[in-house]
């Protein structure tokens, strides 16, 4: 009788083992908490991934969360939810947890715990008995009402430049989309919005022997607090074809906070976009330009400006058509005596040549009068001679 039920005991149990499906037996989790660096204001949003780790990837996981937190459950939530798959080709699932501080928070101190279970996903399914694996996430946070304001730049680049095409290489079009850009990547550590008071960027030629242009940008989105993003500074350029040196210094207030050096290219244009610049916003300021052409000139016929503008260019020259009236009459007047007086000058001349000229004809005459008289004696003496 007990060897019987020795071997009933033995038949049962290894009945319940083999309904067991163990859970994967390495299992963690980085970082084990949730915690800012400083401490946050009331209404304040924060994030934090926490990686499930897992050591093999034979069968589909399912996460089971439970918020054990009382003073701080309502501000908390997963966004994968409080239950989710891990599948079973990745070892490395991350959790976004989610604190939305409410603006009504009393300043203070306020702790709990996040309980992860990790189980096999089939067999909770098929309704059979799991042995789970878990972990806890520590949860403390810290209301404050005083400012903290710190932050790091993780990252800076300056992506190539590609030159215009006519007409996009017009001043309007170059300073408005023809731009050098300073992208960074700042992570927030603070509890209020927080960017770069300047970045001032010095540009040199390939053997940084001549400083070609020069750049301040004081305007930037903010980065928000206990996040990580890309802010850019961007600068009107002139710079041709070729490899330039940037020399970079970004400044917190009158600090310099972050230094670079980076190399970057003005290349032609790129025939991917047909040598325009990116996006619909050209065309836009392009379709503005002409379409306000078109309204000034229907304005200007309808409302008969051209007369307006006629008789405020008479009122305007005025002044200076008068004076060169003025000039001119002057002028006229030097010019007449200036002709009056080679008259003058000539007109001595003229006279003695005319009493000379006078004089010889007087002359000539009286010689042409003795030859008539000499020729008239002649004739006189030859009838003379005939009558004898």
């Amino acid at each position: 009788m007990r060897k019987s039920s020795i071997i009933i005991f033995l038949f049962v149990l290894g009945v319940f083992v083999m309904q067991i499906q163990i859970a994967q037996a390495g299992f963690g989790i980085s970082p084990p908490f949730v915690k800012t660096k400083k401490p946050i204001f009331p209404g304040s949003h924060f994030e934090q991934i926490v990686t499930l780790l897992r050591s093999d990837t034979e069968d589909d996981l399912m996460a089971r969360i439970k918020i054990d937190a009382p003073e701080l459950a309502d501000w908390v939530s997963v966004k994968q939810g409080l239950e989710f798959d891990l599948p079973e080709n990745q070892l490395q699932v991350p959790m976004r947890i989610i604190v939305d501080v409410p603006n009504d928070a009393e300043i203070g101190n306020y702790q709990g715990y996040l309980n992860i279970q990790i189980l096999p996903k089939k067999r909770s399914l098929d309704g059979g008995v799991a042995i789970a694996l878990g972990a806890r996430v520590d949860i403390d946070l810290e209301i404050t009402d005083e400012p903290f304001v710190d932050f790091s730049i993780r990252n800076i680049s300056i992506p190539d430049l590609h030159k215009f095409k006519s007409p996009w290489d017009w001043k309007l079009f170059s300073y408005l989309f023809y731009r050098l850009n300073v992208v960074m990547r700042i992570e927030n550590t603070g509890n209020v919005p927080v960017s770069p008071s300047r970045v001032h960027v010095d540009v040199f030629d390939l053997n940084e022997k001549e400083l070609l242009e020069t750049y301040d940008d004081e305007k930037f989105d903010k980065v928000e607090p206990f996040a990580t993003s890309e802010i850019t500074a961007d600068f009107s350029s002139n710079l041709g074809l070729g490899e330039y040196w940037a020399k970079i210094r970004v400044y917190q207030d009158n600090e310099i906070i972050h230094k670079d050096k980076i190399i970057f290219a003005v290349k032609p244009p790129d025939s991917a976009n047909g040598g325009r610049p990116e996006g619909p916003w050209p065309f836009i300021v392009m379709g503005f330009l002409i379409l306000s052409g078109i309204i000034a000139i229907i304005l200007l016929a309808w409302l008969k400006v051209w007369r307006l503008l006629f008789w405020l260019y008479r009122f305007i020259s005025a002044p200076f058509r008068l004076l060169l009236k003025v000039l001119q009459k002057y002028y006229e007047n030097i010019k007449a005596a200036f002709w009056r007086y080679l008259h003058k000058k000539s007109s001595k001349y003229q006279d003695t040549n005319n009493v000379e000229i006078a004089d010889l004809a007087d002359v000539e005459e009286d010689e042409l009068n003795d030859n008539n008289y000499d020729v008239h004696e002649k004739k006189e003496e030859g009838k003379d001679r005939q009558e004898e």
